[in-house]
């Protein structure tokens, strides 16, 4: 594409960075008003607060892909964001996919998930909604951190409020609860959260009323007893260390990886290994997490019927070249 969004003829890029070819002579790719249809949608995939996921394939190299369509805040109709197809399970489903997982499959996933925020916090990304349901587990066991409707960009130097709720309440910083700036340690508390979760099958904060899993996270108050019996010690203060009131308090990405519980030494590796849990509270945890799930995203319910009925609508499917 030129600078003034005319085609050139080499034709257009796609997403996955393959060229299509244009169209037959004297046709132009992209005709005003008439909105293009690269993609055939398929299924939805999943319902939240914000949007509908669906899987997509595109027309011209038959790559499949993830949509999420926004409701109109951006423009008169829809907003659809194409990104990649992450392939696997969310990570407390491919942990309860065994009968038993142990404290070093617990690091794994904790020292992957850290690399991904250090990817994102070095090019000044922060995430502000890690939790289970946004960390995707490969058949190759790689981690994936997915949806970013909450990220920020930020600027280390000049830290800043914001004037909405980002993310999940069970997995925001206190900071963020009190309207107080947000920064790296914001992501850094989530990480604890979810490490608790998998050494306990329970979340640190949660109540029953709101106000209540507020106040107990802006006091930083959980119960280390409710952690599997055979949690290591260095388990135990690690969680103390990241679960702090005070952003400044918990440890960095740097910190972390130096800290022992997460070292990949033999002696602690092999230690690690040794203390296993079954997965029993962990699939009860599943099972009223995902009640909730279902409500949350009845409650924030978006509809779409008007879009599904427009003959733009890209739930039809058109063949590749149509226009």
């Amino acid at each position: 594409m030129t600078p003034t969004g005319r085609a050139t003829p080499s034709g257009r890029i796609t997403p996955s960075g393959r060229r299509t070819p244009l169209g037959k002579p004297g046709e132009t790719t992209l005709r005003q008003g008439v909105p293009q249809k690269p993609y055939t949608f398929m299924d939805e995939k999943a319902r939240g607060r914000f949007g509908v996921i669906r899987e997509c394939r595109e027309n011209a190299t038959g790559s499949l892909f993830m949509a999420k369509i926004v409701p109109p805040y951006v423009t008169p109709r829809y907003l659809v964001l194409i990104s990649e197809c992450c392939a696997g399970k969310e990570l407390l489903y491919s942990l309860i996919d065994r009968f038993r997982y142990s404290e070093d499959d617990v690091v794994a996933y904790i020292v992957q998930a850290l690399q991904g925020l250090d990817y994102l916090h070095n090019r000044r990304i922060l995430h502000l909604d890690i939790k289970p349901d946004n960390i995707i587990v490969t058949h190759m066991n790689a981690v994936k951190i997915i949806d970013f409707g909450s990220a920020q960009n930020f600027n280390p130097l000049f830290l800043k409020q914001f004037s909405r709720r980002l993310g999940t309440l069970e997995f925001m910083s206190p900071e963020m609860l009190k309207g107080d700036v947000v920064g790296p340690p914001a992501d850094m508390w989530s990480i604890g959260v979810l490490t608790y979760i998998m050494l306990s099958g329970k979340l640190p904060f949660l109540e029953s009323d709101p106000q209540e899993t507020e106040a107990k996270i802006q006091a930083a108050r959980f119960d280390l007893s409710k952690l599997y019996p055979n949690v290591s010690q260095s388990a135990s203060l690690f969680l103390k260390k990241i679960l702090c009131s005070y952003p400044w308090a918990r440890p960095t990405i740097k910190d972390c990886f130096s800290n022992s519980w997460l070292q990949d030494a033999y002696l602690m590796k092999l230690r690690r290994q040794t203390l296993t849990f079954t997965t029993t509270r962990l699939k009860e945890f599943l099972v009223e997490h995902q009640r909730r799930r279902t409500e949350a995203a009845t409650k924030h319910k978006v509809l779409l019927r008007s879009y599904q009925s427009s003959p733009q609508s890209p739930t039809t499917p058109t063949p590749p070249g149509t226009k």
